[in-house]
């Protein structure tokens, strides 16, 4: 993969760090990354992506824009209500980088179509949406795909990223070993700040940055970040013995 004479003035500020020349600027070019949910975390994830260089893209979202979105979604407007989000989304991504391979999928991820992950470098999973985490989370695992699940809501945010390597079990189930959806706060609810969702978006962005380039060993850490009073804690998660997914 060649980078363009436009892409090197679009990233020039990039490519001037030492840890982006060129050649490592090209391996980051060609990951594949899958954005299952493009609300108020998979917005900013995905334009600071973009804005990073990554240019292989699958956008998952089978809903339209509504005026209740705009708050914390900053890639609609509210002469899009009632498109939908990831053709919109598409095409805001493309004028940042129209070098960019940009699928979208304006439908959820079911047992029916959970192949279109297969070639995934990594899968983020920002759907908020209970049977899709668990879905995702079985499928990341028994294909080795590493798993970043991100959520947000009131001022709080919740990151972590699974590497899912072979023969070392740590999943989504090992925490939260539910069927049905825990009682938790919802933000239809309790509400979100929309600050809160756009810094849970571009964390969870520069944690799959640091997971290609590894920068980092800060992967099977759950982040937990109070936007209140800005404190970050990282909490070591071991794997559950009893995990059905074992």
């Amino acid at each position: 993969m060649t980078i363009t004479e436009e892409e090197l003035e679009i990233f020039s500020r990039q490519l001037i760090l030492k840890d982006f020349n060129e050649k490592i600027f090209n391996e980051l070019q060609k990951k594949e990354v899958s954005i299952i949910g493009l609300g108020g975390i998979g917005c900013p994830l995905a334009q600071y992506l973009i804005f990073s260089g990554i240019k292989n893209l699958n956008l998952f979202d089978d809903d339209i824009i509504k005026k209740n979105n705009l708050n914390r979604q900053n890639l609609y407007n509210l002469n899009e209500s009632g498109k939908k989000k990831s053709i919109v989304a598409k095409k805001k991504l493309l004028g940042i980088n129209p070098y960019a391979n940009i699928n979208a999928y304006d439908k959820k991820i079911t047992n029916n179509n959970l192949c279109l992950l297969k070639n995934s470098s990594i899968i983020i999973d920002a759907s908020d949406n209970w049977m899709t985490m668990r879905l995702v989370n079985e499928y990341s695992l028994k294909k080795n795909i590493p798993l970043l699940s991100a959520s947000a809501v009131g001022l709080d945010i919740q990151i972590i990223l699974f590497e899912n390597i072979k023969n070392n079990h740590l999943c989504l189930e090992c925490i939260f070993p539910y069927k049905n959806e825990p009682n938790l706060a919802r933000c239809d609810t309790v509400g979100i700040l929309g600050t809160v969702a756009g810094l849970a978006g571009i964390i969870s962005a520069q944690k799959t940055i640091n997971f290609f380039m590894k920068f980092n060993e800060n992967n099977n850490l759950l982040t937990l970040i109070d936007c209140k009073s800005l404190l970050v804690s990282h909490i070591k998660v071991d794997k559950n013995t009893h995990c059905k997914l074992l």
